[in-house]
């Protein structure tokens, strides 16, 4: 692997509490036709999720920092640099809490395959970082990475403000489906998915429901109502939640915010819209391993 040297630079984001699991594995088998490998799910916090399959790693939605505002809402079980090794790290919008490229670069390769949406800020974002393998995608393109496809799914292209730029991901990995889903699923992109994907095996969902104080309550992502009827849609054989301990402190939750689905009311909106779903939550650094 190309190992490259990166100066560091005055950082202004403070790290995370670091605590190390010690949550055993969950285990879920899915029937599957042929021989497949087992797939591991390690949510890290909010949207920041670890897909591993044999040698192949995907990150999603890197943050490794904190700032005023943006609180994880939980410790991490590691940090940027004790990742294993990457083929990938893919990001679905510009948010620094979807993209803290700044702390990903202490990982030790910045040649690792970078994934962005075209036509958004975050390539210039990620070359300032010192990545150096940056790839633009643009809604409804593939890109062919080893045994790995990734789909670009145009989630919320017409949203307002620094909304506008927001991508899902079907992943393909080891014959199984993989649903990337941080925000948001509108009803044109679901129909497409469920055209061209029957079935989707895993589906990794947004559920806090979050929405905007000034613009008069406007929501801008999925609660657990909302993801739920995309599993059902979707016919979801496992779903895990994430992006719903995000903490902004007493000023962003009394004037600017509101994010309050939690992973309970998603399990019990599961059950009602999407019974033949199975819904675990993970806590930060508790794999999942989906065998055959």
């Amino acid at each position: 692997m190309t190992q490259t040297t990166h100066l560091p630079t005055k950082r202004r984001l403070a790290p995370p509490p670091i605590k190390k699991t010690d949550m055993r594995a969950l285990t879920v088998r899915l029937e599957m036709p042929g021989l497949h490998p087992d797939i591991s799910i390690t949510r890290i916090t909010h949207a920041c999720v670890l897909i591993q399959c044999g040698r192949d790693a995907i990150l999603t939605d890197p943050w490794f920092s904190q700032k005023p505002l943006y609180h994880p809402g939980e410790s991490l079980p590691f940090d940027a640099d004790e990742l294993p090794d990457l083929a990938a790290v893919l990001t679905s919008m510009n948010h620094y809490d979807h993209c803290d490229l700044e702390s990903l670069a202490s990982y030790r390769d910045l040649s690792v395959p970078l994934l962005v949406i075209k036509g958004s800020d975050q390539a210039r974002l990620a070359h300032r970082a010192g990545f150096h393998n940056v790839r633009e995608v643009a809604g409804w393109s593939s890109v062919q990475i080893g045994s790995v496809t990734l789909h670009a799914i145009p989630a919320n292209d017409f949203a307002p403000g620094t909304f506008r730029y927001e991508q899902a991901y079907v992943i393909e990995i080891a014959g199984r489906s993989i649903l990337f889903c941080a925000h948001d699923l509108k009803e044109g992109a679901l129909a497409r998915v469920k055209a061209q994907f029957p079935a989707i095996d895993i589906a990794l969902l947004g559920i806090n429901g979050l929405r905007i104080k000034p613009l008069l309550g406007r929501q801008m992502s999925m609660d657990p109502p909302d993801a739920a009827r995309i599993c059902a849609e979707l016919s979801v054989r496992v779903a895990v939640p994430i992006h719903y301990a995000f903490n902004g402190g007493w000023f962003s939750s009394t004037f600017l915010l509101s994010h309050k689905g939690t992973p309970q009311q998603f399990s019990e909106a599961v059950r009602s819209i999407s019974p033949g779903t199975t819904c675990v939550t993970l806590c930060p650094g508790q794999p999942l391993r989906v065998i055959r």
